[in-house]
């Protein structure tokens, strides 16, 4: 149930993002704790952003789960971060991540909530 959506104005061709995915992937169901069969991870590339007035590379993450606490939000920062550092460049003084913790009754899943 784990939902990660990455947005960046960088773009990527097929081969990056499947890279992207992938990684983002295992990283969220590492340290969550989850199954990686219930992590849902978007990507959207070459979005208009602008950051401190620029257009330099820049990352926005969203990540969604249900039980996210707030003791694991740092170490998922530190890791996202690192993630988008690595794969796309972008300087972790470049990326925001906003953590949202869902009841499970506010998450849906074959046609029933968690």
């Amino acid at each position: 149930m784990p939902y990660l959506k990455i947005q960046t104005n960088l773009p990527l061709g097929k081969k990056s993002k499947q890279s992207v995915l992938r990684s983002a992937s295992a990283l969220v169901a590492l340290e969550l704790g989850k199954p990686e069969e219930l992590v849902m991870v978007a990507l959207e590339p070459d979005t208009a952003m602008l950051f401190a007035g620029n257009d330099e590379p820049v990352a926005f993450l969203e990540l969604k789960s249900i039980g996210l606490p707030v003791r694991k939000t740092k170490r998922l920062s530190q890791a996202l971060c690192e993630l988008i550092e690595q794969h796309l460049g972008i300087n972790r003084d470049r990326v925001y991540v906003k953590f949202i913790d869902v009841n499970r009754g506010m998450w849906g899943w074959k046609g029933d909530t968690f």
